[in-house]
């Protein structure tokens, strides 16, 4: 017996002896080995790749803002020389089987975005005249080096995407070196020299794990749950016999039998006589665990991960809360980040254009071609719907009237409305929409005003045919009738001086129309079309005498003068030093004779006298009615009728009706060029 009044008895050595067990961690599940191998400060290209399969939020995001970036479109005056970029750009093969400058943009923005850089090429046919392919190098298998010469480009043996050269790098022989005149570099965040940029993952390696092993702990209890690991304890007593090793094999066997049939969809029960003093129990493994809450620690993981790709949650599927104000706040700075990208990555695309047209031998001007980011934009969108919903309203405004007029109207004539206007139930649309033509009418007949606009344009383009005339004498282009110059070589030439005189001729065209030349055909045909608006508008509003003129409103005058003098001005500068100049300039390269180059001047100039016959409608129309207004208004006159043309457009239509007088719109200037619109008191007023 012991001091304490009890034996201490030995244990049988088997139920002594304690067991234990190693378990593989895997705590991320099959991306375990992968973050193990992660390194604090340290970038490895692979992982990055593992982050964006591992979180799919990751992947979208690095999607989305490819998607964001836009594509490339190609614009230009020259159609020939914009329809072969826009051929190349649509059909040039990329990697091995895409097709296209877009999907080589996507390619190479995706991996900028995962790897922190991207190095994509252009590969030249054997004669070097044509870029006929485009590649994406995989930027794990690219290294920088710095050497005397610069920075040096290598890849790795067995890489795709880059042509390597024979040119193999010393301290990493299984490297290439790579010619740089053909790469394509792109790159994001760099920091200092750092040639490798910056992953847009980079700093959510740890969270990552984080999130990871949420999203397996997650797994590995709805799978305890959905098939759950049974306990089966058999007690027995004395009369169950000894062998212990054959009743458990049965009884394993019994319920697998019962477990698989159930399975099966069948019903199984697992029956079993015992001795009244054995016992089963069957329990389920951590049934009585409890389910840890995920949403809360996610999300806050989740948070770091979407504040480092920029994105609001919206636009990754994260339905968070959010005011409209700060949607659109987020829309404002993810339109900044686009336009930054954009801006860098453009001379990439320019450069690689130019470098095309230049292998096949193509020259051009300033303005024959340039490319455009064509981005999504929110506001667009928007403003996109309300334009839509006041078409609409117009619509419906122009149907009612003319259904009350009596008019049969073509509905898919309606294709634009602006603001509404408070009607006049008759005679706002005594005239027929004719759709597609000119407004060659105006709403009231004003023969006086038309002969202004016709001696005008004849003046303005008398004069530039004599300018044209005297750019042939500069150019060497006046030939003899019949005389037909040399086609094996080039005659033309223009050197610094003939430029000069051609730019002394244009000076002394606009001087002839300078406000400063008491002559000015600015002040006589402006100073006609303001006279003959005040005597229309008393007319129209009683009879008698104007109450203003040119002397008593010089200020009305002076501003019109300025402006028409302004756009003379700038219509015949652009005509002359965007244009022709350069044309001719082209021809001298590409070694045309004097008479094709003289048809082609002759072209060009006739082309600006459309222009010049719009600008004097326009302009002769809009200040006759401007100075109408100021008229009626001196007059104590309230409301006005806008009264469009018998051949008016939709948008000129939309816009009959009665308006204050400070509030109707201005033929031209709220319409648009050559409008042969008008305005009227309304009935309203005393007449």
């Amino acid at each position: 017996m012991s001091i304490f009044s009890y034996f201490r008895r030995k244990a049988p050595a088997e139920t002594r002896r304690s067991d234990w067990q190693l378990r593989p961690n895997d705590g991320q599940g099959p991306y375990t080995k992968y973050f193990r191998q992660f390194v604090p400060r340290k970038v490895d290209s692979a992982f990055m790749e593992i982050l964006r399969e591992a979180i799919p939020i990751v992947d979208a995001a690095i999607n989305r803002l490819v998607s964001l970036d836009g594509h490339i479109s190609v614009k230009g005056d020259n159609d020939k020389l914009v329809d072969e970029v826009k051929d190349w750009f649509y059909n040039i093969p990329v990697n091995d089987i895409q097709k296209g400058v877009q999907a080589f943009h996507q390619n190479h923005t995706s991996e900028a975005f995962e790897q922190g850089f991207a190095l994509g090429e252009f590969v030249t046919n054997k004669r070097r005249n044509d870029i006929v392919g485009l590649r994406v190098g995989d930027s794990k298998y690219i290294k920088f080096k710095r050497s005397d010469s610069g920075l040096d480009i290598l890849q790795k043996d067995g890489a795709l995407g880059i042509t390597p050269s024979d040119n193999r790098d010393k301290e990493h022989p299984d490297y290439r070196l790579l010619n740089q005149n053909n790469l394509m570099y792109f790159s994001i965040h760099n920091e200092n020299q750092n040639p490798y940029g910056t992953p847009l993952m980079r700093s959510c390696e740890f969270v990552s794990q984080i999130l990871v092993t949420i999203q397996n702990a997650t797994k590995n209890v709805w799978e305890r749950f959905g098939d759950p690991s049974f306990s089966i304890v058999y007690k027995t007593s004395k009369r169950d016999g000894n062998d212990h090793a054959a009743r458990t094999k049965q009884i394993t066997q019994e319920f697998d039998t019962a477990i698989r049939a159930k399975k099966q969809g069948q019903s199984a029960d697992f029956i079993r006589a015992i001795d009244a003093n054995s016992e089963i129990e069957i329990q389920v493994i951590g049934h009585d665990g409890q389910v840890l809450e995920m949403e809360v620690p996610a999300r806050h993981v989740l948070e770091q991960i979407v504040a480092k790709t920029g994105l609001p949650p919206w636009m990754l599927g994260l339905h968070w809360s959010t005011t409209e104000r700060l949607s659109n706040a987020e829309s404002e700075m993810i339109l900044s980040d686009v336009a930054t990208r954009q801006s860098a990555k453009m001379p990439l695309f320019y450069n690689l254009t130019r470098t095309m047209l230049r292998l096949r031998g193509r020259t051009w001007k300033p303005g024959d071609w340039w490319l455009e980011w064509a981005g999504v934009n929110l506001h667009d969108i928007v403003s996109q719907a309300q334009a839509r919903f006041l078409n609409a309203q117009a619509d419906m405004y122009y149907l009612t009237n003319a259904s009350e007029a009596g008019i049969d109207i073509d509905i898919s004539d309606l294709a634009i409305g602006k603001k509404g206007a408070k009607t006049k139930k008759k005679e706002i649309h005594e005239h027929k929409h004719t759709t597609g033509c000119k407004e060659l009418h105006r709403s009231f007949p004003w023969p006086e005003l038309d002969d202004v606009e016709k001696e005008f344009t004849e003046r303005l383009q008398s004069d530039w045919k004599d300018l044209q005339i005297k750019i042939k004498g500069l150019l060497g282009l006046e030939m003899p009738k019949g005389a037909k110059a040399p086609e094996d070589e080039p005659v033309i030439t223009i050197p610094p001086e003939t430029r000069a005189l051609i730019m002394s001729a244009l000076s002394t065209w606009v001087g002839i129309y300078s406000l400063d030349n008491t002559d000015s055909p600015i002040n006589t045909y402006y100073g006609r079309s303001c006279s003959l608006g005040y005597l229309r508008a008393a007319q129209m509003s009683g009879g008698g005498q104007p109450l203003l003129n040119i002397l008593k409103n010089r200020e009305i005058f002076e501003k019109l003068k300025k402006e028409g003098f302004k756009l003379v001005k700038n219509r015949a500068t652009k005509a002359i030093v965007n244009e022709i100049l350069p044309e001719m300039e082209a021809y001298v390269l590409a070694g045309s004779n004097p008479v094709e180059v003289a048809r082609r001047l002759e072209t060009l100039f006739d082309k600006q006298n459309g222009n010049w016959e719009r600008l004097v409608n326009s302009e002769m129309s809009m200040a006759a009615e401007e100075t109408k207004g100021e008229e009626w208004g001196e007059r104590g006159i309230k409301e006005l009728d806008f009264v469009p043309a018998p051949d008016a457009c939709p948008l000129c239509i939309s816009l009959a009706g009665t308006y204050a007088i400070k509030k109707c719109p201005l033929p031209v200037r709220d319409t648009h060029p050559r409008c042969r619109c008008s305005r009227r008191p309304a009935e309203s007023e005393t007449i």
